[in-house]
């Protein structure tokens, strides 16, 4: 991702943790209150997203093409079966600006009765060129928050009208600058697919998560968002201690949620640029310091928090307009 605007435990003991929580988490309400409980996450859920974050950035470098790619594509696809679903795998090759290169979207999805679909998405590919990056928060937070809800969503199977598409883009981080044969790969494929059936199936929502597990967590909405769903997720966070703080930034910016924005579909981004040593130094985006020891549990569990309160919202049709009501 990158600005239009510019802009200067172990792993071990991590996993066993998880193992530990694994068999008791379920589908319940956290805070024992009445209420269905797929909107609540198990308080253990973070902890089992750092744990992902760990085991999945062992597949670093990332970078679309390469075999690492090829290897954390695997282990997603790997992690979902695991819960017992059956992953999709949409494998096709391109030209790019360095030429022809590979590419692998996976995806998992929970079918509802609306004939509407809400994407949410994560990046899982790293930036090329950068000795010793393991894109923990860049790339790997994100794709932990995502499994984490996969997991959720296989326990509690939620009975919501809306089917959920849980997708993790392969190819989003441009070699150069962003251009058309350069960046955004995946997601422009799945937007292209959804417009492709559009006659059939209508995207209600894209939701695109980026840079999530910040320990000092404040995430940003860019401008260049579907208002409506940027109005959405403020009202959600509204007296919300459990969700992140939640701002509209004052720039625009490239992602995953672009394409689908470009092709008409309503799509919302969060993520966080405060990311470095100190306030406003933003230091450890793109560099070796992207490491996992910089993320929290919390954090991570206040970002999954974020899209079931957003899609239990759209499922809903609050805010949602008339037009793409069912």
């Amino acid at each position: 991702m990158k600005r239009f605007a510019s802009f200067a435990k172990s792993a071990a003991a991590l996993a066993a943790a998880a193992l530990a929580v694994a068999g008791t988490s379920g589908c319940r309400n956290a805070t024992g209150e009445p209420g269905d409980p797929w909107t609540v996450l198990p308080d253990d859920a973070g902890v089992r997203m750092l744990a992902y974050v760990e085991e999945f950035v062992k597949n670093s470098p990332r970078d679309a093409g390469t075999p690492g790619a090829a290897r954390a594509s695997r282990w997603i696809a790997q992690e979902i079966r695991r819960m017992g679903l059956q992953p999709v795998a949409d494998c096709w090759t391109e030209s790019t600006a360095k030429g022809r290169k590979s590419f692998c979207n996976v995806w998992v999805e929970f079918p509802g009765t609306s004939g509407r679909t809400i994407l949410v998405a994560s990046h899982y590919d790293s930036k090329s060129g950068i000795p010793g990056f393991l894109g923990a928060n860049d790339g790997g937070s994100s794709t932990a928050v995502l499994l984490g809800l996969v997991e959720h969503f296989a326990e509690c199977r939620p009975k919501i009208r809306d089917t959920v598409r849980f997708t993790f883009f392969d190819g989003e981080e441009a070699v150069g600058a962003y251009r058309d044969d350069d960046g955004l790969h995946g997601s422009k494929r799945m937007a292209e697919q959804f417009l492709a059936e559009r006659r059939d199936k209508t995207l209600v929502a894209a939701i695109v998560l980026d840079m999530v597990g910040d320990a000092n967590l404040s995430l940003d909405i860019p401008r260049n968002v579907t208002p409506w769903l940027a109005r959405a997720a403020i009202k959600a966070t509204t007296g919300r201690r459990d969700l992140p703080t939640v701002s509209i930034a004052r720039t625009s910016i490239i992602d995953d949620h672009v394409p689908f924005v470009m092709y008409g579909f309503p799509a919302i981004d969060f993520i966080d640029f405060e990311y470095g040593s100190a306030p406003g130094r933003h230091d450890w985006w793109h560099t070796a310091e992207d490491t996992p020891d910089k993320l929290s549990a919390r954090s991570l569990h206040k970002s999954a928090s974020l899209v079931l309160a957003l899609i239990e919202r759209i499922d809903k049709d609050e805010e949602v307009p008339d037009e793409l009501k069912r």
